[in-house]
């Protein structure tokens, strides 16, 4: 290691920082700007739809917020129809929730303008190199994975079913 691995560790802070922080993160993707809502709605809308018809207490677990919060996201993405909510049939005190249609499509179109930035962004880096890069993301998460398992934290979950390589390509 021609590094400290102390000064590796820094230096893989500050790029993710940057990459993950303003790199691929436009002002207000096009699609969150059509829907006229947040990316911290956006973000809780892709959670609903990664866990199905959740209970909002496993909403707001999966997004590491306070209960109080995930209800004021939900109540903008009720209004502008992004999703619906219902009373849970085995118990009445549990309200779940779930996507529209028309959040579905919000959502997918979100997504897609997203990986069509990492694509701009990636556009003259060699397959060679994309392979290495997608190679050390995987090492990663699955450090991320190993760590959060051993500390007995919660993390959100992962894209399911996305295009291409997915969560776990």
């Amino acid at each position: 290691m021609s590094k400290s691995r102390e000064a590796y560790l820094g230096a893989i802070d500050d790029l993710l920082r940057e990459v993950l922080g303003s790199l691929l993160r436009p002002p207000v993707p096009p699609p969150v700007r059509e829907m006229n809502v947040t990316l911290g709605q956006m973000d809780c809308l892709r959670t609903i739809g990664e866990l199905g018809e959740p209970a909002m207490s496993e909403v707001a677990a999966a997004l590491h917020l306070h209960p109080s919060t995930v209800t004021v996201l939900v109540d903008g993405l009720v209004a502008h129809g992004l999703v619906k909510r219902r009373p849970d049939p085995k118990d009445r005190r549990v309200v779940r929730v779930a996507e529209t249609a028309r959040g579905r499509r919000g959502k997918e179109k979100h997504m897609a303008a997203m990986r069509e930035r990492v694509a701009e962004l990636l556009s003259e880096v060699s397959d060679e190199d994309l392979e290495r890069l997608h190679g050390s993301l995987r090492l990663l998460r699955d450090a991320g994975r190993r760590w959060v398992e051993a500390s007995g934290r919660t993390v959100a979950r992962g894209p399911q079913g996305a295009k291409g390589a997915g969560a776990d390509g």
